[in-house]
């Protein structure tokens, strides 16, 4: 029987077996074991803003990197309309809807944070009602 999941690196792990801490996963083994590590800081290399568990690692870098930028602001505003404009550049890429996907999620924490929305944004000509 093969694994239950696709398991990638930086994937979040709350606990296994007598383990209680949390960790993340950094090496995939061909026996189909995978190394977890525990240290706060290794966590926080993939899951800085958000818990990205579901994002490849190339996909985790990318959320990460888009949103290490858009944090030097400090008004959530900003941020909202920043992440707005990123989910515009990138929605049409299909190869990019998981890490828009995971920037949606953010943009929606921000957006209830700061009780604001984004100034502009894009949307389908059919979801829009008159």
């Amino acid at each position: 029987m093969g694994p239950v999941k696709n398991v990638n690196i930086g994937d979040i792990v709350s606990r296994s077996g007598n383990y209680t801490e949390p960790g993340v996963v950094v090496e995939r083994r061909v026996d189909g074991t995978v190394l977890v590590d525990t240290e706060p800081n290794t966590v926080s290399q993939y899951h800085r803003y958000t818990n990205t568990t579901g994002l490849s690692e190339e996909e985790k870098n990318q959320f990460n990197g888009i949103l290490d930028q858009i944090y030097q602001k400090n008004n959530d505003i900003e941020r909202i309309n920043d992440i707005q404009n990123e989910i515009d550049k990138l929605r049409m890429n299909p190869d990019s809807q998981n890490v828009v996907r995971y920037l949606r999620n953010q943009q929606a924490f921000l957006i209830r944070e700061a009780r604001g929305l984004p100034r502009m944004y894009q949307t389908d000509d059919r979801h829009v009602k008159g």
